[in-house]
């Protein structure tokens, strides 16, 4: 019996030892980099000549020698209104953000997409959350501002991941004159942990934060700096939040949260029953469409 007990716990631990330093850690960091062959299959369009879109490359070293590889879109009218950054969810690419910067263009805004660090074309090997990667966007905002003319004022966007991005940003960078988030997090910690949670089935939060403990060593960040909500506190321009009542990757609860944080007196939350993680365009329609533009016209213009 006691030679059974013995073995039981040493197995368990070799389970916990392998999952916290050799698997968990590296899950979060290090996402899924979508391949050329997947952007083809995923995307009827990958070329911003595809949609009928004047663009140039704009690829942009950063502090720690990552290049980042994107495009900058003109405006398909005469006098551009401004400049909006497009940031991506996580796994994903810059080419998912085509049909958007279309429309955009259309409606006289030039667009800035890239693919973040650790993701598509762009290097680096981990994914931060925000903690490098709002530093990204400033980089690229300086790249641009080098490189063209009639650019101001800036705007952002970002789903998910880009939308924890654009909110770090915005309370770091004044030149972002306003910003719309999609099903942004709260916390890192607690994504995390319901990451976890759903992948196991198991609510206990040693594990996860163990794991992001080696998370942290390993990309050189600090976890408990990633605060989406926190950093609303210091974030006075215009804001637009949306958010899908179904969500069941990133609840609800934390946009609302970001949302209430905002030090903005012109801040608009927007909630789109029905809508999961992935599907609020879909699931909004013309509605949001039409809510995007008006917020827009009333914040990012000459």
């Amino acid at each position: 019996m006691g030679v059974a007990v013995l073995c039981v716990g040493a197995l368990a631990g070799l389970a916990y030892y392998i999952a916290v330093y050799h698997v968990l850690p590296y899950s979060p960091i290090r996402p899924h980099r979508i391949s050329r062959d997947e952007v083809a299959k995923s995307f009827p369009k990958t070329q911003p000549r595809d949609y009928g879109l004047r663009s140039e490359p704009l690829d942009v070293d950063v502090e720690d020698s990552i290049k980042l590889k994107g495009w900058f879109v003109f405006a398909k009218t005469d006098t551009p209104m401004g400049t909006i950054i497009l940031l991506h969810g996580i796994a994903d690419s810059k080419e998912s953000l085509l049909g958007f910067a279309d429309t955009l263009a259309r409606l006289g805004y030039n667009c800035i997409l890239y693919d973040s660090r650790a993701h598509g074309e762009s290097g680096g090997t981990d994914c931060t959350f925000g903690y490098y990667e709002k530093t990204d966007v400033s980089a690229y905002i300086n790249a641009a501002t080098k490189r063209f003319t009639s650019l101001e004022p800036f705007g952002i966007y970002g789903n998910s991941l880009g939308a924890a991005v654009a909110i770090q940003t915005m309370a770091i960078d004044r030149r972002i004159m306003c910003g719309i988030v999609e099903s942004p997090f709260a916390t890192l910690r607690e994504v995390i942990y319901d990451y976890w949670k759903r992948l196991s089935g198991l609510p206990i939060r040693f594990i996860p934060n163990d794991a992001l403990r080696n998370s942290e060593r390993i990309a050189h960040f600090v976890a408990d700096s990633v605060k989406p909500e926190e950093s609303a506190k210091r974030i006075g321009c215009p804001v637009l939040v949306a958010h899908g009542d179904q969500d069941k990757h990133i609840s609800i609860d934390y946009g609302k949260r970001v949302y209430r944080n905002l030090r903005s007196p012109e801040k608009q939350w927007y909630p789109i029953h029905g809508a999961n993680h992935y599907d609020l365009s879909r699931v909004g329609g013309e509605a949001y469409f039409d809510a995007l533009r008006h917020f827009l016209q009333a914040h990012l213009r000459k």
